[in-house]
């Protein structure tokens, strides 16, 4: 039923507001987007937040739940995630920041052809500790 539910019904605005928003406006909508979604997965109680400022990783999200919030942003931004870029120590608002960056469009190359769209590629790895390993 989820495919049916338009976007900015599930908590993503449509692709083209997005877009036109500012990064920082653009970061915070992901960011509690995937703060929403992670929820379920984390049997987070109502009167509780997923902190947006630790890691997924020391917040309980495993493989399966990585996997699961990669489809599921795969679906709402139309950018390529790997399931890996998840599982590193980065906070939700670093891995939103980074999200919000590629939903406004690759940046383009040194020879002129758009970025693929992965976030690792995107941001040289995403956390500090050097670019992924590929």
């Amino acid at each position: 039923m989820e495919q049916t539910v338009p976007l900015h019904l599930r908590g993503i605005p449509d692709p083209h507001v997005l877009r036109a928003a500012g990064v920082d406006v653009r970061t915070r909508i992901i960011e509690r987007y995937i703060c929403r979604q992670l929820e379920p997965y984390l049997h987070v109680p109502p009167a509780h937040r997923i902190a947006t400022d630790r890691s997924l990783r020391s917040q309980g999200v495993d493989s399966i739940t990585a996997l699961a919030l990669r489809r599921k942003l795969v679906t709402a931004l139309g950018v390529d995630v790997p399931a890996a870029d998840l599982l590193r120590d980065d906070s939700v608002t670093e891995v939103a920041a980074l999200l919000a960056a590629l939903v406004a469009g690759p940046a383009p190359e040194p020879d002129g052809r758009a970025g693929t769209g992965h976030v690792a590629e995107a941001a040289g790895g995403l956390s500090a500790a050097g670019p992924t390993a590929r």
